[in-house]
């Protein structure tokens, strides 16, 4: 080979190597793996009006409610908790919310976890969207795990007034235990920008959302009670008992500019017309 080959190939190895590392460096990180949407009951409204003000007076509604247990290499992730496992024991349902709702629990939470092969005690991260009892119906199975909640939401259910906000100790007292991470604002639970806490306060003092980026599906933002159903998002409707209604507007807005520049597809918890289209487990969503 002459000297100028031989140049040339020296050339060419050192400029491959550096390519190389550049690619092993530049591949994401293993992010979350995959999500699993569980049915976690129904509640039944015959008078939907109560959270559309003005909208819909009279008319009947169901509102889906959903378990979301994410897979990340870091360990077991479950947003909200749903409707209490014990109303399954009552197949006509049950009265809820003041008389306002029939709530349903079809499927049991723990049944579904077990179908899965995963033990309540192996969940290593709770993050609820807020203390409402349709969210918090089984946080109690969930001892071992850390509890990642907004430091104003965690000090309104676990203080001396918690009925005053709507919450029912009961559902999740034995959480008072917990290792706890007390936020104030947006979280990034894994520090690879693949599962993010949003704060949204407004429905409730201490409202968050959920960012959760999937391998296949892409950004998908779990509503939690940002808003509950199509129909109110589109135009930007507050329920009546939300806990501030300003704030809520602005939340709204702020999420909608969030949406926009993330990409995400906002998942509503509780429309039952959307949720349809969602693969539920034992499949999963990548």
């Amino acid at each position: 080979m002459s000297a100028l080959g031989r140049a040339l190939v020296l050339v060419l190895l050192s400029v491959a190597v550096p390519l190389g590392l550049v690619r092993a460096h530049a591949s994401p990180a293993a992010g979350v793996e995959r999500m699993y949407v569980m049915a976690c009951g129904e509640n039944r409204t015959e008078d939907v009006s109560a959270w559309s003000p003005g909208v819909n007076v009279g008319q009947p509604r169901v509102f889906s409610n959903h378990c979301y247990l994410i897979r990340h290499p870091q360990g077991w992730l479950l947003w909200d908790t749903g409707n209490a496992d014990a109303i399954a024991a009552h197949p006509d349902g049950v009265s809820g919310a003041g008389g306002r709702l029939l709530v349903r629990m079809p499927k049991t939470l723990a049944s579904q976890l077990k179908e899965l092969g995963v033990d309540p005690m192996a969940i290593k991260y709770l993050a609820l969207s807020h203390m409402h009892p349709d969210h918090t119906g089984n946080a109690n199975l969930f001892t071992a795990a850390t509890l990642y909640m907004q430091e104003a939401e965690y000090d309104a259910a676990f203080g001396p007034d918690a009925a005053k906000y709507n919450f029912n100790p009961a559902t999740y007292d034995k959480l008072r235990g917990n290792p706890v991470v007390k936020l104030r604002g947006d979280h990034d639970v894994f520090g690879d920008g693949s599962v993010v806490i949003k704060s949204t306060p407004g429905h409730t003092i201490g409202h968050q959302a959920l960012l959760v980026r999937l391998p296949k599906t892409g950004p998908v933002l779990l509503s939690g009670d940002l808003v509950h159903f199509e129909d109110n998002w589109v135009s930007k409707r507050v329920p009546a008992r939300n806990f501030d209604r300003e704030q809520s507007l602005r939340t709204m807005q702020a999420i909608e500019a969030f949406l926009a520049e993330t990409k995400a597809t906002l998942w509503i918890n509780h429309d039952k017309a959307q949720s349809e289209h969602i693969p539920k487990a034992p499949a999963s969503v990548e």
